[in-house]
């Protein structure tokens, strides 16, 4: 049974993917984190440097080391950059559909970040103007199902969603993902991620949707390659697959992981 730590896409709190965890749990130990960056120890920086330092303290309060870590999307980035900075920490990674800004869309990123234009460039200007707040008889679940990016998610992860991300307060239905805090870590996504290289001990995968149009393959090429990662592909997946075919990639999560698990234990 080995330790795995689970970190959470941008705006969706470890608990909207409880059907993914459930699976893993099942046969090893997972923590998950369940919002990042809303520590105020650990504000969004840019490069998500004290995110990676949020992640390697939860990792130590809970003496859950050496762990495997997987990640989707911002947590995918954050997973990687754990790994190359507390490699002795880290048993493996698996990188699920991970953004990354690269070549001359980096150099024009980082030209005009910290400028209003930044938000045309990545989700954020959606985050900061999201609606927050909703009468008390609203159908959460029915709302987001009817949303584009939820449109193909799978229904029971609709639900946990919003089970993780909305509280009910005394006067209505209330987003408990701080969006401006959503909004910060697309703003400050790393621009650098070419000059990290995992250690080769490190065994790594990346996963993406054969439909992303986040993690497109020209994109990652050269990560892969600098990288020495194994890439597989879900048939038919989005960027959101994990919360759109959360069984069948626990179980791609599990195989690898047994696969890994077994080459050391022939190693040792």
């Amino acid at each position: 049974m080995a330790y795995i730590h689970f970190a959470h896409a941008n705006g969706f709190p470890a608990g909207s993917y409880r059907v993914l965890l459930d699976d893993l749990r099942q046969r090893h130990q997972v923590l998950a984190l369940e919002k990042f960056a809303h520590n105020p120890n650990f504000p969004v920086d840019y490069g998500w440097s004290n995110q990676v330092a949020e992640l390697s303290d939860y990792l130590q309060s809970h003496q859950f080391l050496p762990c495997y870590l997987v990640g989707h999307s911002f947590g995918a980035v954050v997973s990687f950059l754990t790994a190359c900075r507390h490699p002795k920490s880290v048993k493996g990674v698996i990188l699920l559909d991970p953004p990354l800004i690269t070549g001359l869309t980096g150099l024009l990123f980082k030209t005009i970040r910290r400028t209003p234009w930044a938000d045309r460039l990545s989700p954020a200007k959606l985050a900061a103007n999201r609606c927050t707040t909703w009468p008390k008889d609203t159908d959460l679940v029915n709302y987001f199902a009817n949303k584009a990016l939820f449109k193909n998610m799978h229904p029971e992860c609709i639900e946990d969603y919003v089970s993780s991300a909305v509280k009910e307060t005394p006067n209505d239905l209330m987003l408990d993902f701080d969006n401006n805090v959503e909004a910060n870590i697309f703003r400050t996504i790393p621009l650098n991620m070419g000059t990290y290289k995992l250690p080769k001990s490190i065994p790594a995968t990346i996963i993406t949707g054969e439909k992303t149009k986040v993690c497109k393959q020209k994109l990652i090429a050269p990560f892969i390659a600098k990288n020495n990662l194994e890439h597989l592909v879900v048939k038919g997946g989005g960027h959101m697959f994990p919360l759109e075919q959360p069984q069948h990639v626990a179980s791609l999560i599990l195989d690898k992981i047994d696969q890994w698990e077994s080459q050391k234990q022939k190693s040792s």
